[in-house]
């Protein structure tokens, strides 16, 4: 009984995960709403079973072990899957509970709003609240690879918020933070460390799952093992890592046509090829094969969020300023954590011309993920922003470093050229405009007008070059 109760448990997860009411789940599974809900309760069959097992892809009949009554082995979830257990109230104030409830609470929902994680739903993960736990063994009890926990703590008007991820299987720290804020509106602190706390631990996870399919033979590698392999080259932005990232994406879309991530992981390793031109022959066609993959995973899935980015970066090098942004707001709408998607917001936001809007947008990217992999490029577009603001002064150091993390990139040493050129730092700017030069063709101010012509940012850009003494 206790069996069929934890895999009662496991379906009710599921559907809570899923967004799916008994009514739809028994229409798609076409068991009927009576033997759905014996299901529920623990009532099922062993065919009942696998037809459950063949539509959610969940693995319900593996025996489970018990000792002394607990039970030891439990492994509902063959995708990525965390729980995340009610962070503890460490203030010595039963009534501050319910700060540290409203944290988790809130962080469940964000990360359940990424379609590629499993996330166990409050109701399973609630029952430890109190306890002291052995994180090895609620990861097997509840069956996942992951398990965020974490601590409040206020005094007076400040409070300590801490958070950390670990690998259930290994008993590794992946991840750990710590936020001090001031108290002033509780909710504003708790959607800020959510969101956070989110966009933090959702690069951690993908990097784990590469080196988690990395590690297995390649052909016992499936189409997800494939996509987190290809994020991780993705992530470190260089013309070799894109092009095995493409490779990987191209196996994964011939394992699994309908796979909605992988089309759109490849659009933007594509879009990326296009956008640094020198990385491909043809950067229209490029451009054309990107937005084609955008909107082949936006119709297998409206909501994948990095579809939608793409599509809409696509729209913007277009100038169709409008639906660029349309499209960039419905990603963060989608995945509001998602540190990348704001960066391309503020780019198009730029490109729009609305360049305060873009530098909140772009400052929102490198607050969310200060350590990620990708901050050339974040730091750069953020730079560009207050360029394009003609705060040329703040933008110098961000332009600097963007060159310093991207080096094989002549378009980051483009703005830093024109930066330098509106602050008469002439050798400077002849200096980085010797190395830019030396990775392709040499830097003209004809072709820099033809390539911004559709942008806000063109006049102060160019006219930034031209002080530097970059030639017609």
């Amino acid at each position: 009984m206790d069996d069929r109760k934890h895999i009662a448990a496991a379906i009710r997860d599921y559907l809570a995960r899923e967004r799916i009411s008994r009514e739809q789940f028994a229409f798609r599974t076409k068991l009927g709403k009576s033997t759905v809900d014996k299901l529920l309760t623990g009532l099922f069959s062993d065919k009942t079973l696998a037809i459950v097992e063949s539509y959610t892809k969940l693995s319900l009949r593996e025996k489970s072990q018990f000792v002394d009554g607990r039970l030891q082995v439990l492994r509902p979830f063959d995708q990525p899957s965390i729980a995340v257990l009610p962070f503890t109230n460490l203030s010595g104030d039963a009534e501050q509970d319910f700060f540290a409830d409203g944290i988790t609470e809130d962080i469940i929902t964000a990360l359940a709003r990424l379609r590629w994680l499993f996330v166990i739903a409050r109701n399973s993960t609630f029952v430890y609240k109190g306890r002291a736990v052995d994180i090895r063994q609620v990861a097997r009890e509840l069956g996942v690879r992951y398990v965020l926990e974490g601590s409040t703590r206020m005094a007076g008007r400040r409070i300590r918020i801490t958070g950390q991820l670990i690998d259930a299987e290994t008993g590794k720290h992946i991840w750990a933070e710590k936020y001090d804020r001031d108290l002033q509106d509780v909710f504003s602190v708790q959607d800020e460390i959510t969101e956070r706390v989110v966009a933090s631990v959702e690069p951690h996870l993908y990097a784990e799952e590469g080196i988690r399919a990395a590690k297995q033979q390649p052909e016992n590698i499936d189409a997800w093992g494939l996509v987190s392999r290809a994020l991780m080259m993705l992530n470190k932005i260089e013309r070799k890592h894109n092009e095995e990232a493409q490779i990987l994406l191209g196996r994964a879309v011939a394992m699994e046509p309908n796979y909605a991530r992988a089309h759109a992981l490849l659009s933007w390793a594509v879009w990326w090829t296009a956008h640094l031109r020198n990385w491909c022959s043809d950067p229209q066609e490029a451009y054309g094969r990107a937005a084609a993959h955008a909107q082949t995973a936006l119709s297998l899935d409206p909501g994948d969020p990095w579809a939608r980015m793409v599509s809409g970066l696509c729209f913007s090098t277009a100038g169709q300023h409008d639906r660029a942004l349309g499209e960039l707001r419905v990603a963060l709408s989608l995945n509001p954590s998602f540190a990348l998607g704001h960066t391309a917001l503020g780019w198009a936001l730029l490109r729009a011309g609305s360049f305060n809007e873009a530098i909140a947008e772009t400052g929102q990217a490198l607050r969310l993920s200060p350590l990620d992999s990708f901050s050339g490029f974040y730091t750069s577009v953020h730079g560009l922003a207050l360029l394009a603001a003609q705060r040329f002064d703040e933008a110098l150091p961000f332009l600097r470093s963007s060159s310093a993390a991207f080096a094989e990139y002549s378009g980051h040493y483009n703005q830093l050229i024109s930066c330098c050129g509106h602050l008469g730092l002439i050798e400077e700017a002849q200096e980085f405009l010797k190395a830019g030069n030396q990775l392709g063709p040499p830097l003209r101010l004809s072709e820099v007008r033809e390539v911004l012509s559709k942008f806000a940012h063109c006049d102060v850009f160019v006219e930034g070059l031209r002080k530097a003494g970059v030639p017609e």
